[in-house]
């Protein structure tokens, strides 16, 4: 079975000291989740981090476990995990679209929603918000690959 996944954690990083690990986490997820067939996509506000995770159930699951133990992170709360009908990131083991103060009000929305039926709708917001970033990415890939050639 897959799952989706969405959390949301309180950033412990130093800023500016440690900005590179947020570098590492992408790298470590960009490179370890396409054995593991797990797809996703990253935010982080310099506070906060909100992510979306999809695939195997057990590998979602790992990584999940994986965050709860990283000392980067505190604070994570489970926005939902649920079952999976169709991949929103199918080609992205991870999707990071650099530091953004820009969304940090709807995680702050999302992680403080009063009602479910808010928070869900925080989430689908949220998640949409990661789609745009994702394919803003693509265009601007191509639009310098085109250049280049």
């Amino acid at each position: 079975m897959e799952i989706s996944l969405l959390y949301v954690s309180r950033s412990t990083l130093r800023l500016p000291d440690e900005a590179g690990a947020v570098d590492a986490i992408v790298a470590a997820s960009q490179s370890r989740n396409p054995q593991t067939g797990v797809t996703g996509a990253l935010v982080f506000t310099e506070k906060q981090f909100a992510q979306y995770l999809e695939g195997p159930e057990e590998s979602v699951r790992a990584v999940m476990d994986s965050i709860r133990c990283d000392p980067r992170h505190s604070d994570i709360q489970m926005i939902f995990d649920k079952p999976l009908h169709g991949r929103r990131f199918p080609t992205w083991a991870m999707a990071y679209a650099g530091p953004s103060t820009f969304v940090a009000g709807h995680v702050l929305t999302l992680a403080e929603a009063a009602t479910p039926s808010r928070q869900s709708k925080a989430a689908e917001r949220l998640i949409s918000l990661m789609r745009q970033f994702v394919e803003a990415q693509l265009i601007e890939q191509r639009r310098k690959d085109s250049g280049a050639a």
